[in-house]
């Protein structure tokens, strides 16, 4: 299995940077698996099986703070008023 990784980040600039296609009336919620690659992906496919999310839905892996590790984030977007 190859791994794709997109330009390095730090986990801070990750969640601080904006997201401009927000549904208007929604604000978004970032949930994030972080690990060994292959144990991110093996989560990643047990919820796609459980019906919570693509994993097309996640980011692609991006560097861990942690040597070895990955971290993928998925945006989902919850009503404002909730």
């Amino acid at each position: 299995m190859t791994l794709i990784m997109i330009e390095p980040h730090s986990v801070a600039e990750l969640i601080k940077a904006p997201i401009p296609d927000a549904p208007q009336g929604k604000q978004p919620v970032r949930l994030i698996d972080s690990g060994a690659a292959k144990s991110v992906n093996g989560i990643l496919h047990s919820l796609h099986v459980l019906g919570f999310a693509e994993v097309g839905e996640w980011t692609p892996p991006l560097p861990s703070p942690v040597n070895g590790e990955v971290i993928r984030i998925l945006t989902r977007y919850m009503n404002i008023d909730s």
